[in-house]
């Protein structure tokens, strides 16, 4: 008899965009990969309704469960909330556990942790204080709590002596927006695996921004990342030709990854994004926990220049659960 494995992925809403619809994507593949292992699979999509959702899944009493809810009700607060249930399920799930989810789905806290572990971070400012914005600097105004670069594009940088933008910033809700300073530099996206030999750094992939008009943002944000018939989309390639000049960026890159994997206590699967200083100090701008791997994703492509085939990828993702 097939051991089943539960399909967890949250509700999709009546008008989904193209981010939102992704999970999809994600549920057919793992679905196929699962098939492959020999798990009998079983899909359900959670919502708000907690208490149903609990009932629902103690009825199927799953072997595991492979955790591809990202939100509730495609609100980011509520991302964490998933994992707490199957904490308190006690049923094994996949991917990152319940405290490190909380502490990445507040891009502020999560900030203020990288900075309690020693790993650099752009510097921030809540819209509480606005007045420490220095003139001579560029910003970046960021959604606190959205994954996929929603509500991030170009539109979103500005100069710290721009007047006028600023005062418009002091009419957002201080509680979903915050002031980042922007980083002007190379993009690296780097993706993390736990193995039973610990965490291991994948092939680091470089983000190239093919063509820019001088003076555009070179940004990975929403419209580079979902939108298809854009400039932004078709002239943002990923690569992982890292020139033999940037050995020891690699390295130093592979350490920061590996800190913030035992200092936050990732477990899984988890993609680290970094920005470039002039000065050549790689500052950690995103922590990506349970990141897409649709087969477009930027983790999934790392596995594949390392050689992994997608199956052996969910396999070890399974196991990674059981491991505690």
């Amino acid at each position: 008899m097939l051991k089943t494995a539960l399909l967890l992925y949250n509700k999709i809403s009546a008008h989904p965009k193209d981010d939102e619809l992704d999970v999809l994507d994600q549920v057919k593949l793992v679905t196929e990969a699962l098939n492959i292992l020999h798990y009998e699979v079983r899909e359900y999509q959670i919502d708000l309704n907690l208490e149903k959702a609990i009932n629902d899944i103690t009825k199927i009493n799953p072997y595991f469960i492979f955790n591809l809810a990202e939100t509730l009700n495609n609100k980011g607060e509520f991302a964490y909330i998933p994992a707490a249930i199957l904490n308190f399920l006690n049923i094994p799930y996949t991917g990152n556990p319940l405290i490190p989810l909380f502490l990445a789905a507040n891009k502020v806290l999560a900030k203020k942790e990288l900075v309690k572990i020693g790993v650099k971070t752009p510097q921030w400012v809540t819209l509480d204080h606005l007045d420490k914005l220095r003139k001579s600097k560029k910003y970046i105004v960021k959604p606190t709590w959205e994954e996929g670069s929603l509500g991030l594009d170009e539109d979103c940088i500005f100069n710290g002596s721009d007047k006028n933008f600023i005062e418009n910033l002091k009419t957002k809700n201080k509680n979903y927006f915050f002031v980042e300073e922007f980083v002007e530099g190379r993009e690296f996206n780097v993706s993390i695996m736990g193995t039973k030999d610990g965490p291991v750094v994948l092939p680091i992939a470089e983000m190239t921004f093919l063509k820019f008009p001088e003076g555009k943002p070179k940004i990975m944000g929403y419209t580079a990342k979902w939108k298809e018939d854009s400039f932004e989309y078709s002239h943002t390639r990923r690569t992982f030709k890292i020139q033999a000049s940037d050995k020891d960026l690699k390295e130093e890159i592979g350490q920061i990854c590996k800190k913030c994997w035992n200092e936050f206590g990732f477990k899984g699967y988890v993609r680290i994004d970094f920005r470039l200083s002039a000065d050549r100090i790689p500052y950690v701008i995103d922590l990506n926990l349970n990141p897409c791997i649709s087969s477009s994703g930027g983790f999934v492509a790392a596995t594949e220049k390392k050689g992994l085939k997608f199956t052996e990828v969910i396999s070890n993702i399974v196991e990674e659960a059981f491991r505690s």
